[in-house]
């Protein structure tokens, strides 16, 4: 079984420049876990499951943290979250920052890991 939530939205300070370290930006984080053997399936209980409010804080809490590199932050989320869900048997982090300062119009810089 493979849970998922997109576009968690936060707002957050990462990035190497002062501009974003002072204003922040939009960042949209995508979270995949897949578990093997689920048992909240059949049990259809929450306490057997992934729970999805705790993914969210984990992200919310990691995307505070403010970082130069967003592939740092994907990797705290990913190690967070493989240390709250031991029963996950993969965990993927996707975070894209929204118009990034370039020298080119970009609608989102991505990193996944």
């Amino acid at each position: 079984m493979i849970i998922r939530l997109r576009d968690i939205q936060c707002h957050a300070y990462h990035g190497v420049l002062e501009e974003e370290k002072q204003k922040g930006n939009t960042f949209l984080v995508n979270v995949s876990i897949a578990v093997d053997d689920p048992q909240g399936i059949p049990s259809d209980d929450i306490q057997d499951t992934l729970d999805y409010r705790f993914v969210c804080t984990i992200v919310h809490q990691e995307m505070q943290q403010a970082s130069d590199l967003l592939e740092h932050v994907a990797w705290r989320i990913k190690h967070a979250l493989q240390a709250a869900f031991p029963q996950a048997q993969e965990v993927h982090v996707r975070i894209a920052k929204k118009n990034p300062p370039l020298d080119l119009p970009v609608a989102w810089a991505e990193v996944e890991v």
